[in-house]
């Protein structure tokens, strides 16, 4: 093999590879579905967590196998179906609460105010609109909490204690 066909060689590989490590993505680095997958996933509310019937979301009834501390209030109306850890200092308490699931925020400033007033000091709000509303708080125990949507009608509020 001469050197013209070898660099002939090497520069359709080297366009081969480049033009393959655009696959997926946009110009600006959003990935790229086929339309009919991407509409069909935006539009669907399983995709959003909201459409699914509750009792394909788990045992939401569930007794865990440890309770949260005694100072660490509950707002009214969850059920507490989960308990993970402890992992070292952490452990995550899982509630389902009926709730609107397009309004996280208004779930997690709940939560939140309930700590607030039995001693805890809220540090940050977050949230990202339609996926999740979070805060930080602090007081006899560092408390994340974390509101996703759950299934219809119910919302996951997640506390993770350290």
């Amino acid at each position: 093999m001469n050197i013209t066909r070898l660099i002939a060689a090497a520069s359709i590989a080297v366009a081969a590879v480049a033009s393959l490590a655009g696959c997926g993505e946009t110009s600006n680095g959003a990935a790229q579905g086929s339309p009919v997958s991407a509409t069909t996933a935006a539009a669907s509310p399983e995709a959003a967590g909201n459409g699914i019937p509750c009792s394909q979301a788990g045992d939401l009834t569930g007794k865990p196998d440890r309770q949260p501390p005694a100072d660490l209030p509950m707002p009214p109306g969850g059920q507490v179906y989960m308990s993970k850890g402890p992992f070292g200092k952490t452990e995550l308490f899982f509630v389902a609460k009926d709730a609107d699931p397009t309004k996280l925020d208004s779930v997690r400033d709940e939560a939140a105010d309930v700590l607030a007033k039995a001693g805890y000091k809220i540090e940050r709000k977050d949230q990202e609109e339609g996926s999740e509303a979070e805060a930080h708080l602090s007081g006899p125990h560092d408390v994340a909490i974390q509101v996703i949507q759950l299934c219809e009608g119910k919302v996951r509020v997640k506390y993770t204690l350290s």
